[in-house]
């Protein structure tokens, strides 16, 4: 039976590769010492040939089977040997496809690599194969296009917890408007439009129906896949210690890549996948200058926010062509459905300030909501769009509060009372203003704490909150609250701002909980939410600091 299946799967693969009008050639029936061509692209989108010999064969049929072979030839030396971009390359021995260039090994000899068998291609399995020790998948470094110095070093920061690294190079440009075609450049990208994203690989097999395999390895192995498929135009090859590379634009989206398994990558022509289109724009008051970027991202629940982060600060780097400190007022907006098409919307505008790393904390909390969407608990969400604006200057936009006082601190349930809030800002004059809390109507009479603080004086209790998210914290400490996802927008769209001026009752002790205590309390959650009795003021700056005042109820 197991020969009988093992029999029918090949005939399988050999009718797909008719419809291809491919011959293959098995792996049992290659020998050691034969001579065989690979095609790949070096220069634009001119397939070229370069030759093959096969060493022998490396696996077994469990586990499944490797090619180790040996390249050279004029193409090989123009190379450097097998670089990062040709994993794809078909090779063929006798007019027979014997598999794809698919890994080869760092600091070594780079004339010799490792096949993929066309056999292991062809059906892409779902079962993960093994590479062999200590080697690693050919072409898998991102290219990154429209990135500046820091962008880059921001988004390899970003990508590192995936395992992807990315070179500087490549973007949009002139690509190829030939047919792919077995030997052709092939690019898969996380991100089109302005700024780009992807991989370049190159194609081993295709078909009359559009179908193409390429890579001979996996891209990030995520199994059924929606990546961009595109055409790709080779400006050349950058000769490297470690591993040269290919360098090329990444043209227009053709297609999607729909499988991305251990064997390599597949998908069809036509048809591009789901995406999420993206649009930021920067305005820096200090120089004048102004920025805007249009992207289209791939719809993938962990990759998004990294891509998004990275989009925003890229852009902001751009436009300020500094690093360091100033302020920033960040308005995002970010529209998509439920899983019962019902809208879903998250409006949220903020003010950062920092004194010597605005870059890196002027969007965490876009980053939050966008994660907050894309990987909730409770139902799948598809975003329609992410609009942001941001205005940035090296100013310090930022008041400290000084005093708290009222004329008239004996008070009845419902009274307005007025409270004078006394504020400096950075380097200037101090000044009061008048703001007024009204006494809750079912007050029972006595004392009543107040506290009256800036949004931005909460960033530890909300840090708190993250990492209490992120490590777990038991349930019954959580006393969770929110059920559903549209609490959740709520609460993103509800939150404190850090310029506004917050007067509420105060919970616990009239001083700021100690951090560690309060990683064990109950409360915090509730904290950070507030009361209901709260009562926000907005200014144009940064408002830091706290005090408490407190009041006599007569009731």
């Amino acid at each position: 039976m197991r020969v009988f299946l093992l029999a029918l799967l090949f005939c399988c693969q050999l009718l797909t590769a008719a419809a291809a009008n491919v011959p293959l050639m098995p792996v049992r029936d290659l020998r050691a010492g034969m001579q065989g061509i690979g095609k790949t692209v070096i220069s634009g989108d001119t397939i070229e040939t370069f030759n093959v010999e096969i060493l022998g064969v490396n696996g077994s049929e469990a586990m499944g089977y490797s090619i180790f072979v040996r390249l050279y030839g004029d193409l090989i030396e123009k190379t450097g040997g097998v670089a990062q971009g040709m994993s794809g390359s078909p090779v063929y021995v006798d007019g027979r496809l014997v598999g794809a260039v698919a890994f080869g090994k760092t600091f070594n000899d780079p004339h010799y690599c490792f096949l993929t068998p066309i056999g292991k291609m062809l059906p892409l399995l779902d079962e993960p194969r093994e590479l062999p020790a200590d080697w690693i998948p050919k072409g898998t470094a991102l290219m990154a296009g429209g990135f500046t110095e820091y962008g880059m070093e921001y988004l390899q920061e970003k990508l590192q917890p995936f395992g992807l690294t990315v070179v500087n190079s490549g973007g949009t440009g002139a690509s190829s408007d030939k047919p792919l075609e077995p030997g052709s450049s092939v690019g898969v990208a996380l991100m089109q439009g302005d700024m780009t994203l992807g991989a370049l690989g190159t194609v081993t097999w295709t078909d009359d129906s559009g179908k193409i395999l390429a890579f001979g390895h996996p891209f990030m192995q995520r199994g059924s896949s929606n990546f961009f498929m595109n055409k790709v135009w080779v400006l050349g090859v950058v000769p490297n210690l470690q591993s040269s590379y290919k360098v090329g634009n990444l043209g227009e989206a053709i297609g999607s890549i729909t499988q991305d398994r251990s064997s390599g990558i597949g998908g069809v022509v036509g048809k591009q996948p789901a995406s999420i289109p993206m649009f930021v724009t920067v305005n820096d008051s200090s120089r004048g200058q102004a920025n805007s970027m249009r992207m289209r991202l791939i719809d993938d629940e962990q990759l998004v926010p990294s891509m998004v982060d990275a989009a925003v600060v890229n852009t902001v780097s751009k436009t300020v062509d500094r690093n360091g400190g100033g302020t920033a007022k960040l308005h995002f907006t970010i529209t998509g459905v439920d899983s019962k098409k019902e809208m879903l919307t998250i409006d949220r505008e903020n003010m950062y300030y920092s004194n010597d790393a605005l870059l890196k904390n002027l969007d965490a909390e876009l980053t939050e909501a966008v994660t907050i969407l894309m990987q909730n608990k409770f139902e799948p969400v598809q975003i329609y769009g992410i609009n942001v604006e941001a205005e940035v200057s090296n100013a310090v936009q930022v008041a400290e509060i000084l005093n708290v006082r009222t004329k008239n601190a004996k008070v009845k349930p419902g009274d307005k009372v007025a409270i004078d809030v006394t504020m400096k800002p950075y380097r200037g004059e101090e000044f009061t203003k008048t703001v007024y809390f009204k006494v809750p109507k079912d007050h029972p009479g006595g004392k009543l704490a107040l506290n009256v603080r800036g949004g931005s004086s909460m960033a530890w209790a909300i840090e708190l909150l993250r990492k209490q998210q992120s490590e777990g914290v038991p349930a019954a400490k959580k006393k969770e609250t929110r059920h559903k996802l549209s609490d959740y927008i709520k609460s993103v769209n509800t939150a404190d701002k850090n310029n506004e001026l917050i007067i509420d009752v105060a919970m616990g002790q009239m001083q700021p909980p100690n951090p560690e205590a309060a990683a064990n309390d109950a409360g915090l959650a509730g904290m950070l939410q507030g009361s209901p009795f709260k009562q926000k003021y907005p200014f144009d700056f940064i408002i830091d600091g706290e005090s408490e005042i407190v009041l006599t109820v007569d009731k």
